[in-house]
């Protein structure tokens, strides 16, 4: 699964998740294949992101590891620890972390 800006959406493509509006409406369902027409009709109804299925555009992000990703999140926190709050926040983050890979939710660099 790929959250991808609307301009690198190419027809054929297969949504993993639905495209809502600002009420909440579904605008195209999980699954639908997307066509010419529907991305057009999407640019004017102001939508920015789809997410699809698979990896089908490279947007030039390195994807991180598990590890990778705990070990950069230990050393923003390195300077606070043993503050109680953050060392909880620390905990959440490090949580979140692993259950997002064990989703299969994307994690990429930031720099």
């Amino acid at each position: 699964m790929q959250r991808v800006p609307l301009d690198l959406v190419k027809p054929g493509m297969v949504l993993a998740k639905p495209i809502l509006n600002e009420k909440g409406m579904a605008l195209c369902g999980e699954g639908a294949e997307l066509s010419a027409a529907m991305l057009e009709r999407l640019k004017r109804m102001d939508v920015s992101f789809v997410t699809v299925k698979g990896h089908p555009v490279d947007l030039g992000v390195e994807e991180k590891s598990k590890e990778q990703l705990l070990a950069e999140m230990q050393g923003r926190f390195i300077h606070v620890e043993g503050d109680p709050i953050m060392e909880l926040i620390k905990a959440s983050i490090g949580r979140a972390i692993m259950s997002a890979q064990e989703e299969g939710v994307e994690t990429p660099s930031h720099g």
